[in-house]
């Protein structure tokens, strides 16, 4: 029998626009529901009572749902947020939550389709993080199935849509201009999609056979975890850049990491050989503009280390296993800077591989204590995903035992990301800079920034939004609270 609720609870969902309605217990099971439950689930609404409220996410949300609860207990409502249900066809809704004062549960989620689809992403852009995250759960599962990639004209008819009714699609992004992702069960589904997708070509005008396609199957073969989700990053890294390479991906994971031999060889004579540059970025205060620190973003010299852009250098480092050997010259290289110029706080990236590496951590401790604290930060990055949070937990704490402020870098662009806002104490959280940039226009991205805002407040952390471009986004940053910003509109980054 379904408990009833008080005038509150009612007037609460009686305005929210959803499918699903739900109040949540103190040991966060459902304690009331109601709406589409059968048609979504497969169940009666009744039937949901007692169960966990995760059951209704798709799991690589879980994380972001903690953090509405924890959010909403402790301000009371949280803004519409997208999420995908954990339904057969993994529907994209909005995830609103409210808090009411009284004895009886006092959460209330309502969870209802989106009012209408982004605009497509900038050029270069992944349109999709749930996307990329549903891959990386997939390989770190140890479950099965095919990456698919499909490269067509620019100018040809958006295939989004077309894709996804396909048997077998479980999910579809535009990962770059002209260039999809798909994602299906093992099968050889490769043939039926580029077919699908050339029929579309060629009813707009276009020629027979501009369609390519690819495919790498998500099977780990003898990688890690961690080795497969770094292979997903370079893959998908190297699709959005060259296309589909002669050969494509047929080697899967495993042969894509085997390939980076060559490249490691470039990577390890960069390092040890000093081959790159610092370029130093301000972080300002958003009250008055005063410089807070800098930032030193990594350049590599083309010359030694090869054409590819510096996120990918550092894919393949991690890779290959050289992200401490990286981590550790950038360090030193930083320290250098402060002992001759110290006249303003910088901020290093490290990797979260190094972050768990109680090597690293006392080659790190070591390096410090000549220099001491306060004129270094550190920023951690989600490039390699933290699988010993101890360990990471335990290199943090040391950091700021020792004076050194940390930074969880890109908030928002990685599924671990709540994760590591719960389980790693950080002093700045910086938000991810595609969500700054897109919030401007208002709608499901500020409301998505909102919450990340919220949450970060929750933890205890000073917020840093990146990628400010333009005068209105840093008055919506302060507006929302934010008390530091980085991007071109306070200064480009340059060499010191």
């Amino acid at each position: 029998m379904m408990p009833p609720l008080s005038r509150d609870r009612l007037l609460a969902f009686a305005f929210a626009p959803a499918e699903l309605l739900a109040v949540v217990a103190p040991d966060h099971s459902i304690a009331w529901a109601a709406g589409a439950y059968p048609a979504r689930f497969g169940r009666a609404a009744e039937a949901m009572l007692g169960r966990p409220i995760a059951e209704l996410l798709a799991p690589e949300y879980h994380e972001t749902l903690d953090a509405v609860l924890r959010a909403t207990a402790r301000i009371g409502r949280v803004a519409p947020i997208e999420v995908r249900l954990a339904d057969p066809a993994r529907s994209r809704f909005a995830l609103s939550a409210l808090s009411l004062p009284g004895g009886e549960p006092a959460l209330c989620l309502s969870l209802g389709p989106l009012p209408q689809r982004s605009p497509p992403p900038a050029p270069g852009a992944e349109a999709d993080l749930g996307f990329r995250h549903a891959l990386e759960a997939r390989v770190r599962d140890g479950a099965r199935g095919t990456l698919n990639l499909l490269q067509l004209p620019e100018s040809a008819p958006d295939p989004a849509a077309a894709l996804q009714t396909l048997p077998g699609a479980h999910a579809v992004s535009r990962l770059a201009p002209g260039r999809f992702g798909v994602l299906t069960d093992d099968g050889p589904v490769l043939p039926a999609l580029v077919a699908a997708v050339e029929t579309l070509v060629v009813a707009a005008g276009g020629e027979p056979g501009q369609v390519r396609g690819g495919s790498i199957a998500l099977d780990r073969a003898g990688l890690s975890a961690g080795q497969a989700v770094r292979a997903i990053r370079l893959a998908l890294q190297r699709f959005t850049g060259d296309g589909i390479a002669p050969g494509g991906f047929g080697a899967g994971l495993a042969g894509l990491v085997a390939a980076t031999g060559a490249e490691a060889e470039a990577v390890r004579r960069t390092i040890s050989g000093g081959h790159f540059r610092l370029a130093l970025q301000p972080v300002v205060a958003l009250s008055d503009r005063s410089l807070h620190h800098y930032e030193a973003l990594l350049r590599p010299d083309p010359a030694i280390a090869g054409p590819r852009g510096t996120q990918e250098f550092v894919t393949i480092a991690e890779a290959v296993g050289l992200a401490e050997t990286l981590d550790l010259a950038v360090l030193r290289a930083v320290l250098a800077r402060l002992t001759e110029r110290p006249d303003a706080p910088v901020a290093a990236n490290i990797s979260g591989l190094s972050l768990q590496s109680p090597v690293f951590r006392e080659t790190l401790l070591a390096l410090l204590r000549p220099h001491g604290g306060g004129a270094l930060l550190i920023e951690f990055t989600e490039t390699a995903e933290i699988d010993n949070l101890a360990e990471a937990a335990e290199t943090l704490r040391q950091l700021r035992a020792a004076g050194v402020p940390v930074c969880l870098d890109d908030f928002g662009a990685g599924g671990a990301a709540f994760r590591y806002l719960r389980e790693l104490r950080a002093d700045f959280v910086k938000l991810d800079g595609g969500f700054v940039q897109r919030a401007v226009a208002g709608g499901r991205d500020r409301a998505i920034l909102g919450s990340m805002i919220e949450a970060a407040h929750a933890a205890g952390a000073a917020l840093i939004a990146e990628m400010i471009e333009t005068e209105a986004q840093c008055d919506l940053m302060r507006a929302l609270g934010v008390g530091y910003g980085q991007g071109w509109l306070f200064g480009h980054p340059l060499g010191w």
